[in-house]
């Protein structure tokens, strides 16, 4: 399930870098809960600090780090998450401030040599705080830290500023925390702001709808709970938002129940709570012991995981990560003992979660009259989409362990079916495919999400098609 982040980006941000760029830096670990690749990695990287500001530069991540940790959802998932900060030293301290911006006040402009280019005005909004140099970004995460999810950037400056998009940046202005935590909204989660940014930033999203009909509307598991329900934009009535409170659209408030839901099933996607299994194999002549297996879990807090083993199909235990077969249950022939892992967290309701995020082990058990043997398989199938936006074509991989039927299912972002594609049952291996997005049936601009089915388990990947 864990990926590379956006290796590709990576590889073509590192040849648009120059030479005298592509250098290491300091890495400190500032939270470590397990293996890189089986946690999400959060990275906080410098801009306008110079290297005698580093203290403070920790000091600052430190400070966003416990504010984040204290909020819903990042709270109940804290153990899914790794946190590191790269020490990026700048020439000089501070951020550009070019004062073009209408909002911008009468300070006079500043220019800051900085490693990353950042600059207030961007767009023409002066809080609109975004490092320039992507080039340079992209490279020092590569020869630092490549296994990134998530990145921040925090740029030396006092002045109210921030952006979301691929890094999720902000400033050292006294909001700064809670800036970083609305950021990271628009980075991780894909939310949109839900005070009217301007009809520029106006789309289908999360969070952020032209749906008003309760029934339909993509957060209709939660209207009327909550304080969740269909409220109009003030400046534009036509698009709607699903809380008038929430952190996407005030700082020092908790995230609304709708936005806590996307942040959940995006971290079902980057980490599974089924951390490992045993045994993988085993061999036994003459048997006179019971089988035994046992699961490596991940839980939230509180522990929201459910586990069920069934023998052949019967289930024998219930929410334990040990389980053992007897004997006598295990006849000669062939036999199948699945463990089947999912987390029934209620912060989401959305319909489709049981059945994209659950996690399977199945070990096949062959007895005969002089021994036992078995051989264990999981449903990890290394799937890969690319690009994303998609481009002309949508790169589609993903391996199967075992024999397997495979179906596609692609969903708009109202939940609809705009296209299935079933391709039957598949021998073990590698599988490629070269999509158009007509073939997908990805005609409008927006977001998908493709399900991909493997043998009654359901794995999802986003798409967005602009």
């Amino acid at each position: 399930m864990k990926k590379l982040a956006t290796l590709w980006l990576l590889l073509l941000c590192a040849a648009l870098a120059t030479p005298s760029r592509a250098q290491t830096f300091p890495v400190d670990t500032l939270v470590k809960t397990g293996p890189l690749a089986k946690r999400i990695n959060l990275v906080f990287i410098s801009d306008g600090y110079q290297a005698s500001e580093m203290a403070l530069f920790r000091t600052r991540a430190t400070a966003v780090i416990n504010s984040l940790f204290a909020q819903s959802p990042f709270l109940e998932y804290r153990p899914y998450f790794n946190v590191f900060a790269i020490e990026v030293p700048s020439a000089q301290s501070g951020s550009t401030h070019p004062r073009t911006a209408a909002d911008c006040g009468t300070t006079a402009a500043f220019s800051a040599s900085t490693y990353f280019n950042s600059t207030f005005d961007y767009g023409g909004i002066h809080r609109l705080l975004v490092p320039q140099a992507n080039a340079a970004v992209g490279t020092v995460l590569a020869n630092n830290f490549p296994r990134y999810d998530q990145v921040f950037v925090l740029v030396n400056s006092t002045e109210y500023g921030g952006s979301g998009g691929a890094l999720a940046t902000a400033s050292a202005n006294t909001s700064a925390t809670e800036i970083m935590v609305h950021e990271i909204g628009h980075s991780m989660a894909a939310l949109a702001d839900e005070y009217w940014a301007g009809s520029q930033y106006a789309r289908e999203a999360f969070n952020m709808t032209q749906t008003t009909n309760p029934t339909t509307v993509r957060w209709a598991p939660w209207v009327g709970t909550n304080s969740i329900g269909i409220y109009p934009y003030s400046t534009d009535p036509s698009w709607q938002k699903p809380h008038q409170n929430c952190k996407m659209q005030f700082l020092g408030v908790p995230f609304c129940a709708v936005c806590r839901e996307a942040f959940v099933e995006k971290f079902h996607t980057l980490v599974s709570p089924l951390q490992a299994y045993s045994p993988a194999t085993l061999a036994i002549n003459a048997p006179t012991q019971n089988l035994s297996f046992a699961l490596t879990l991940l839980p939230p807090t509180p522990n929201t995981l459910r586990v069920t083993w069934t023998r052949d199909g019967t289930v024998f235990a219930r929410n334990t990560a040990t389980a053992t077969a007897t004997l006598a249950q295990l006849p000669v022939g062939t036999h199948v003992v699945r463990a089947t892992v999912v987390d029934t967290t209620a912060l989401t309701r959305r319909a489709t979660h049981l059945t994209q995020h659950t996690y399977t082990v199945d070990w096949t058990i062959n007895r005969t009259n002089t021994g036992v043997s078995m051989a264990s398989t999981t449903a990890e199938y290394e799937v890969e989409t690319y690009p994303n936006p998609v481009g002309e074509v949508l790169n589609l991989s993903y391996t199967l362990p075992r024999p397997a039927p495979v179906a596609f299912t692609v969903l708009d972002a109202a939940g609809r079916v705009v296209k299935t594609i079933r391709y039957g049952r598949q021998a073990p291996g590698r599988y490629q495919y070269a999509l158009r997005p007509e073939e997908l049936n990805l005609r409008a601009a927006g977001i998908y999400t493709l399900l991909i089915n493997v043998d009654g388990i359901v794995l999802n990947r986003q798409l967005v098609k602009e």
